[in-house]
């Protein structure tokens, strides 16, 4: 698939979605939290931003800096669709709080008052869409964010 066109059929999908599952890991022990999730509009970018609370997944992070994000269409719409987001080291993960440069723009694009707001900058994404076989591409479709 040209990227172009990938590029408009990611943001399509991420358009129309607000979940996804964070996965994390540390000591060979994964934790996975589905958590709502939140984009600028009329972004230029795939960064992701997240609300957190203190806990196991914040942990992980900061002492193992690297997630994968699922975000799928539900079964019971007859479509199978998903997307795996790869983002690694604190470059690409990035703690917000009070007082940080980004963390008033944040602020903006997440939902309700949060403490810890977690922006995630893509390294990769990986999307899958039985519904690009019809159009003669293959159903599996990478988009390397490492190599711009």
């Amino acid at each position: 698939m040209p990227k172009v066109e990938l590029i408009k059929e990611i943001r399509a999908f991420l358009d129309k979605r607000k979940v996804l599952v964070l996965c994390t890991c540390l000591n060979n022990i994964p934790r996975a939290t589905p958590m709502d999730f939140y984009m600028e509009k009329n972004r230029e970018n795939y960064d992701i931003y997240v609300g957190l609370a203190p806990g196991r997944k914040v942990i992980n992070i900061e002492k193992n800096p690297i997630v994968s994000i699922g975000i799928y269409t539900p079964l019971d719409t007859g479509k199978i669709q998903g997307m795996q987001i790869t983002a690694k080291g604190n470059n690409n993960l990035i703690f917000l709080e009070e007082g940080d440069n980004e963390y008033e723009k944040a602020q903006k694009i997440v939902r309700g008052k949060r403490k810890l707001i977690l922006k995630i900058i893509p390294n990769k994404i990986e999307f899958l869409d039985y519904d690009l076989i019809k159009r003669g591409y293959s159903r599996f479709q990478v988009l390397d964010l490492e190599s711009e």
